[in-house]
């Protein structure tokens, strides 16, 4: 008789035309096989969607995949079912009559995977034990979501220990590609780990890409030096900016200047953005200019250049979008583009995320005063209502407090990478918990190296 892990190195052979598994990619699955909680750490590149799609064909039951964004789950869930699998997204794009016929497909075992977002999640596990279905497994793609995003924009990562509870305690695998040791430890605990669960983190570590960061005098310097280095560049490549009117600008002058570009970003309509993407990876545009809604699941190889505007709020956020360079493991160019004032924009949004607890309280005393305030901090004393739910008496500010100091880190994190006088390679994946001794891939080592 086949063992777990051979059933899995054929289904890699036979159902997605693999001679073997990467580095890691068979320990990640031995453990999953054995109903073990796991939680997996693998950069851009790893394989990570395996890592859980081939357990689920050779447990034959269903496993139900939480990610985070619907272009994600239909590109997967399109691959997927080209090649024969038993799988399909449930979202808000598709009407009643369809969802109902998704959930009953997956209580009567119809299906292998179903894709779930996370605020659908808890209504799909009501149906599911309703009609007398269950769940063999729960996979977490972008774990680092329930970090970054559970608490302040999408809570509903949060609710995913007590669904998973509900549904009888199915072994969960929770993947990402960037996590600092915090960050993986609050992730085991937001899902309720059990205490034989593993930890698999690959090396953050990516040989084939280089880390420049370019200081620029102001804007037009920034314009000038970002049009020459896209221009020089040869191949695709992603620029990064902060705004959606930044992004249309930016793709204005490239074209002007010769550089078959396009905007992306949460501004267009969902047709829009999949006509980009889809020309993108067609080759033909050879640049998106995008806010970070050009994130997850872009996956085209042979990206030479990604290049940030400015610096991102965060060195996970930084280092996700500057990973998608370079998967095809050739040269590619990582670059930011600084200038002292870039970490203004980032501390606004922090105030604005958080605002002063005294200001907060008052709003929630007193409604009247909410028409005076910015719609951004009434969204926030909202939020952060529902959280803390100051109809109850003494606010525990504790956690928010936490969360504030931990966001500020991040950003004095990536000053200090723009600013580094030593190897930026080291410094960023030092962020992660790893240390190198050789780097030779940074405008700090080698500086005349391009």
């Amino acid at each position: 008789m086949s063992s777990p892990l051979e059933l899995a190195r054929n289904l890699l052979r036979t159902s997605f035309g693999h001679a073997e598994f990467r580095p890691l990619q068979s320990r990640i699955i031995h453990h999953v096989l054995c109903g073990r909680d796991v939680l997996a750490v693998l950069p851009t590149g790893g394989g990570k969607s395996l890592c859980f799609q081939i357990p689920a064909l050779a447990s034959g039951r269903l496993t139900v995949v939480v990610s985070p964004l619907i272009a994600l789950m239909q590109d997967q869930v399109g691959a997927l079912v080209r090649r024969g699998v038993a799988a399909a997204a449930l979202n808000s794009t598709h009407d009643a009559t369809t969802q109902a016929g998704l959930v009953a497909d997956a209580a009567a075992g119809r299906l292998k995977l179903l894709y779930v977002s996370p605020e659908r999640l808890p209504r799909f596990a009501d149906e599911l034990l309703a009609r007398g279905g269950s769940i063999s497994r729960i996979a977490v793609d972008e774990a680092h979501c329930i970090v970054e995003w559970g608490h302040d924009f999408r809570p509903s990562f949060r609710a995913l220990r007590r669904v998973r509870e509900l549904v009888g305690t199915p072994p969960v695998i929770a993947l990402t590609g960037t996590a600092t040791p915090d960050v993986r430890r609050d992730i085991q605990d937001s899902l309720g780990f059990r205490p034989d669960a593993r930890e698999i983190v690959g090396s953050f570590d990516r040989p084939n890409l280089r880390f420049d960061v370019v200081g620029v005098s102001g804007r037009e310097d920034r314009l000038a030096r970002l049009t020459a280095l896209v221009r020089g560049t040869r191949g695709a490549g992603i620029v990064y900016a902060p705004t959606r009117g930044l992004v249309d600008g930016l793709t204005r002058i490239m074209v002007e200047s010769g550089v078959a570009a396009a905007p992306y970003h949460a501004g267009m309509t969902a047709p829009e953005r999949s006509t980009v993407l889809q020309r993108f990876l067609n080759d033909e545009v050879r640049v998106v200019v995008a806010t970070c809604a050009f994130g997850m699941g872009i996956d085209k190889a042979a990206v030479r250049l990604v290049a940030h505007w400015t610096m991102p709020a965060t060195p996970e956020s930084y280092y996700q979008e500057a990973g998608r360079a370079g998967r095809d493991r050739a040269p590619a160019r990582c670059v930011l583009f600084h200038h002292p004032s870039d970490a203004v924009l980032p501390r606004k949004q922090l105030a604005t995320t958080f605002p002063s607890e005294r200001l907060l309280e008052r709003l929630w005393r007193d409604p009247s005063l909410r028409s005076r305030q910015p719609a951004s901090v009434v969204a926030a004393a909202d939020r952060l209502a529902a959280e803390l739910r100051p109809e109850r008496g003494a606010v525990a500010w504790q956690g928010v407090r936490r969360r504030r100091r931990e966001a500020a880190r991040r950003i004095d994190a990536m000053v200090a990478y723009a600013r580094a006088r030593g190897c930026r390679r080291r410094n960023l994946l030092a962020w992660f918990g790893e240390r190198i001794d050789r780097c030779g891939g940074c405008d700090r080592c080698a500086p005349n190296r391009r």
